[in-house]
């Protein structure tokens, strides 16, 4: 106690003798601490704007706000330099240039013969380079301002030739016919774009997000493609009117609840096996959510016995079902000029596979009496898509070749917009139209791991020894695609992986099937630049021909 004593009075002894001076000192010097201390505290607590913003991104819940915050993030990133400055070694931007003032000053002296003839050298999707990717990944809402305003340009000129009362003294063809012939031949030169929905047994209504996008935003294509759950949606776009798919993409639930008995998904259709399972054996069985059978229940009930003929005659959209039969006869790719007359439900179901939904599987055609009757096949099976390379298949002859081949044969297909909806799988597509900031060394190495994995896959598959699960959810047909040729939209890995467990909701259809949707609508959004770069001269040649057809 006495210890304690001394040594407060020795405290107490030297605080009353520091000199006032040695005071202020010490003040000033504490202040100087404390601010840099608060100053530290503050910077260490303050929110990146960036990565804020792009959180806000991956949350948007529509095209128009993922937009704004876009902008916002372009501008944080100091990108409007780069688009304004045309020079790049990604792309000719001396021809660009150069084209584009030919093109104004043919368009402003009323030259529309000096456009024709400009358009009929170079009227390309990848005319000077303007759609490769790497064009596309420094900014998150456009490309160069330049290939921006050739595009533009290029469609004003097309509509100025609509518009123009074209005569020509060396031709005996009307006016109408003459721009006819342009429009087609610019078309064929041009090519098509064919829209791949694949995967999706678990994660398929994402293909509907991915659909709602690109038809809202005026670039989803004539010709779409699928196979399984990506036939059944592709199915319910080519066999609805405009009016009916615009009404059905904003308000799907409620045509659901209206349509069908949603409380007796399991019931029987028609042909369609009543042995579902439970919703556990669904899922990893037969890989289907109780979602995706409401859904597939609503197809049908709104395709009715339309046949692929009837629907392209409706539509005017060309809707494609890959199959995979045991017996070579039977076409691997179903569409109006394959199989006019076939059914499409019984496509649907082939589609899916025998053993899948039902046992009894076969297509059905409608005769020139509209009398419906089963194709007349000698034991044919039909594959699920995941079932394909399986190597006990040596007692059937599956053909070889990629039903997509004959896809390019039979409409002139050069570019391909796949979606993959497949979210797990990410890493094995390798996308390369990622925005990122990072490091260059780390980019290659993900990519290299990405390569990897996606070769091991390949590898265990071809010996039969990946999981029937995993199978279902990592293999696909093959695109006879190149880099340039192909679009992949797939749904981000970190919006998906805390939602696993929705495909194990039971009557919760009313609130996934639209959180599906979202997601595929927020993987689409990013890719819309380079698709309007690559498809908007396509879409307008179309429009123009068949305005013109109509005239004849």
């Amino acid at each position: 106690m006495f210890k304690i004593h001394s040594a407060l009075s020795i405290v107490w002894f030297v605080l009353n003798h520091i000199p006032p001076s040695l005071w202020k000192l010490m003040d000033f010097v504490l202040d100087i601490l404390l601010f840099w201390f608060q100053n530290l505290v503050a910077l260490l607590q303050k929110k990146n704007p960036k990565s804020e913003a792009k959180k806000a991104l991956s949350v948007a819940e529509s095209f128009e706000e993922w937009e704004q915050i876009a902008y916002y993030i372009d501008n944080l990133n100091g990108v409007d330099l780069w688009r304004h400055n045309p020079i790049s070694k990604d792309y000719d931007y001396r021809l660009i240039n150069e084209r584009l003032n030919s093109l104004r000053a043919a368009k402003e002296s009323n030259d529309v013969w000096k456009i024709i003839s400009l358009f009929k050298s170079g009227l390309l999707r990848n005319f000077g380079g303007i759609s490769d990717k790497e064009l596309f990944v420094k900014s998150y809402i456009g490309t160069k301002i330049l290939i921006e305003e050739y595009i533009q340009e290029v469609l004003n000129c097309l509509y100025f030739i609509n518009d123009f009362n074209v005569t020509n003294a060396y031709s005996s063809l009307k006016p109408n016919q003459m721009k006819l012939d342009l429009f087609h031949d610019a078309r064929q030169t041009f090519g098509s774009t064919a829209l791949i929905l694949q995967g999706g047994s678990l994660f398929g209504l994402c293909h509907l997000g991915v659909i709602k996008a690109l038809y809202f935003k005026g670039l989803l294509p004539r010709i779409i493609s699928g196979s399984a759950v990506g036939a059944v949606i592709a199915s319910f776009v080519c066999t609805l009117s405009e009016k009916e798919l615009e009404c059905n993409l904003l308000n799907i639930v409620k045509f659901i609840s209206k349509e069908i008995d949603v409380s007796n998904y399991k019931a029987s259709v028609d042909e369609m096996d009543t042995k579902y399972g439970n919703m556990i054996e669904n899922v990893f069985q037969k890989g289907y959510t109780q979602d995706i059978l409401i859904f597939i229940k609503y197809v049908r009930f709104k395709l009715g016995d339309l046949t692929f003929e009837e629907a392209y005659l409706k539509t005017d959209r060309i809707l494609n079902i890959l199959v995979h039969p045991t017996d070579s006869s039977v076409p691997s790719l179903l569409n109006y000029v394959t199989a006019p007359n076939m059914i499409i439900w019984s496509a649907l179901q082939c589609s899916i596979g025998t053993g899948v939904l039902s046992d009894d599987v076969r297509p059905y055609i409608k005769d020139l009496n509209n009398e419906i009757k089963p194709l007349k096949l000698h034991s044919c099976k039909f594959l699920s898509p995941h079932q394909i390379s399986q190597p006990n298949l040596s007692n059937y002859t599956v053909s070889a070749e990629s039903p997509y081949q004959r896809l390019t044969e039979l409409f002139n297909v050069n570019h391909f917009i796949v979606s993959l909806a497949r979210p797990y799988f990410a890493p094995l597509i390798g996308n390369d139209l990622k925005h990122s900031n990072s490091w260059y060394p780390k980019i290659m190495i993900k990519r290299i791991l990405a390569l990897e994995l996606q070769h091991r896959v390949y590898l265990l598959d071809k010996f039969g020894l990946l999981f029937k699960f995993i199978k279902r959810m990592a293999i696909d047909e093959k695109t006879p695609r190149t880099k340039s040729s192909e679009i992949t939209i797939v749904p981000e890995f970190k919006t998906l992986v805390k939602d696993f467990g929705k495909i194990f909701d039971v009557n919760k259809y009313d609130e996934n099937i639209p959180y599906w949707i979202l997601v595929g609508e927020r993987s689409a959004w990013p890719l819309i630049p380079i698709l309007w770069t690559r498809t908007s001269i396509e879409f307008a040649l179309d429009d123009l021909y068949n305005l013109n057809r109509k005239r004849k």
